[in-house]
């Protein structure tokens, strides 16, 4: 009977099955090294594009853009910010000082105006109640339009320099007259004299 092929023996097996181990043994940890370090350099890209990408004009707040003509809706400008307001700016939805505002004609509904900025001299903070004091006086001392529709629904709100923002220069005291509840549609403050227009 003509020899038959013998079986490989297993010990081909063992080798070959050494190798292939070897191999996958090999590949999985090379396969996190490279996924880790693809992780570490987009972490270290992301960092350095956050601390060294953007400049201080980047973050600057942009100067909202006023509507000189508004529709019906009275809408003269949205979510301007509080350093943004200009005296005798009338407003909508008004919450606090130190929040944007929505500035309306004077003829739409509004709950709040700008009645008038004060900036306040000298080097050293004079503290945070010697600032509040002054603060409300200057504020009550702006005259307001004795025909608008002044009651108890209204109250005093002002913006004023705090011991951090007074060491940067901030001196601004904005005096802002808000009503508790409800709406008006008529500006708080004296018409403009045509000596004041010139």
């Amino acid at each position: 009977m003509p020899d038959l092929p013998q079986p490989e023996s297993n010990a081909a097996h063992q080798a070959l099955s050494a190798s292939t181990t070897a191999r996958s043994w090999w590949r999985a940890p090379a396969l996190w090294a490279l996924v880790g370090a693809l992780g570490i350099l987009l972490v270290a890209i992301y960092g350095a594009n956050k601390f060294f990408g953007q400049d201080a004009a980047s973050n600057a707040p942009t100067d909202v853009t006023r509507n000189a003509s508004p529709g019906i809706d009275g809408v003269i400008a949205t979510e301007v910010p509080a350093d943004q307001l200009e005296s005798a700016d009338c407003l909508q939805g008004f919450t606090s000082p130190l929040d944007t505002s929505t500035v309306v004609t004077c003829q739409t509904a509004h709950n709040a105006q700008l009645i008038g900025s004060f900036s306040l001299d000298g080097d050293t903070f004079p503290g945070s109640a010697k600032i509040l004091d002054t603060s409300e006086k200057l504020c009550k001392s702006i005259a307001l339009d004795p025909s608008s529709p002044l009651d108890a629904g209204w109250s005093y709100h002002f913006s004023r320099p705090s011991e951090s923002s007074w060491k940067s220069g901030d001196r601004v005291v904005d005096c802002f007259l808000a009503l508790n509840e409800g709406s008006v549609r008529i500006s708080m403050l004296p018409a403009p004299t045509p000596a004041q227009n010139t």
